[in-house]
């Protein structure tokens, strides 16, 4: 095997000019030259040496952290549920609770079950209250690439069309975040085939007539900014005609808070393709992916017509790389949530992006691309939950 190289940019190079992200880096000890390229795993690795996928890569331009804000001290690295609940419960979080921060705390408090239970502790018995969450545990052990368990992700929509046959014909993902209002990307409310007329929710096989409910489309919303070939908020809210009832099956994400803060790893769902070019899945599929540095992104999709100004602050990247690139999201996962477990809520997953767009599908050292949900929080709310 050919040894590993790292290729330099000049930043100073014409190509790179109007890339904002590349004006502003002030990388120390870099001068003028940023590598990016990423270090090969070793083939020599063992399946029970797990040191390579704990471990940064020196070499590595995709450390598992965003450092767009990196020597500002804002972003940090989240690492654990439990650190997250304490940033979730932290005082400096916010002077005020936003909207669907309180949504998050109201549909958590759906999905717990309260029963008595007799102490028999002591020469007082007495009954306890024991609250409990029912639901369709989250199985964070698997890695990605493999089909979700039904239920596993209540919140996921599939959005597309009804045809003369009685199928559904898919269009993109979505994610439910009220009983009547679906969060997707803007570039799925129209296509070759028109625009999707019909959710599906509570799916788990997407050609399965019986699985879920269908609900037809009233409204679609996209964000005023958007403004293609451009990607940027690359965001859209779609209205049901008809609410829907919260159970097992389906039950609503609640939106990721932390603007400054975010994960190392997250997890997207779809019933997108396998392998480019290939037919859709018909199971619902999950992957696990690291989140990878906007100034990295940027670079890799710097020719790319989606983002003539660079991968901005409103977007947030994921992909592969200790992995070999082999999970990303393809087509038909666009629209689709990038996620991860509630810290407090176990029932329910916090939306930290849309799936948007990516150079093809698994590409090595080519991440994707998501809409960044907390840099429309403003938006999203005033439509969704308008009342004070």
């Amino acid at each position: 095997m050919e040894k590993d190289k790292t290729n330099v940019i000049n930043r100073n190079d014409q190509q790179y000019v109007n890339n904002p992200f590349l004006n502003l880096y002030n990388g120390v000890n870099r001068k003028d030259e940023i590598p990016i390229s990423i270090s090969t795993l070793s083939l020599n690795k063992t399946d029970n040496d797990s040191s390579s996928f704990i471990k940064p890569y020196i070499n590595s331009s995709f450390p598992a952290i965003d450092l767009q804000n990196q020597g500002n001290g804002k972003n940090k690295e989240v690492s654990s549920p439990q650190e997250q609940a304490k940033l979730s419960n932290s005082s400096n979080r916010y002077s005020t609770r936003t909207k669907s921060d309180i949504k998050c705390e109201e549909y958590g408090k759906q999905f717990l079950s309260i029963s008595e239970v007799q102490s028999l502790v002591g020469i007082n018995t007495q009954v306890l209250r024991v609250e409990s969450e029912q639901c369709t545990k989250f199985d964070q052990l698997v890695t990605g690439g493999t089909i979700a368990t039904p239920g596993e992700f209540p919140h996921m929509v599939a959005l597309g069309k009804i045809l003369r046959d009685g199928s559904f014909m898919l269009y993109c993902g979505a994610t439910l975040i009220s009983p009547s209002w679906v969060l997707t990307a803007s570039h799925c409310t129209y296509g070759p085939n028109g625009s999707p007329t019909v959710a599906k929710i509570g799916i788990h096989n997407i050609k399965d007539k019986k699985d879920g409910i269908v609900i037809e489309i009233e409204q679609m919303i996209r964000h005023p900014s958007y403004n293609p070939p451009a990607m940027y908020a690359d965001i859209a809210l779609i209205k049901l005609k008809t609410s829907v009832t919260f159970s097992n099956l389906i039950k609503p994400a609640c939106l990721y808070q932390l603007y400054d803060n975010v994960p190392m790893k997250v997890w997207i769902s779809g019933w997108g393709v396998t392998e480019f070019g290939d037919e859709q899945s018909e199971k619902l599929q999950k992957a696990q992916l690291d989140i990878i540095n906007n100034i990295a992104c940027s670079i890799k999709h710097n020719n790319s017509l989606a983002v003539p100004y660079g991968v901005t602050p409103s977007m947030i990247c994921a992909g592969d790389p200790y992995g070999g690139w082999i999970k990303d999201a393809c087509q038909g996962d666009s629209g689709g949530p990038l996620q991860l477990p509630h810290p407090i809520y176990s029932c329910l997953f916090q939306v930290i992006g849309i799936t948007s767009f990516g150079e093809g599908c698994a590409i090595v050292d080519s991440p994707g691309v998501y809409t960044r949900v907390s840099h429309y929080l403003n938006w999203i709310e005033d439509i969704v939950w308008p009342e004070n």
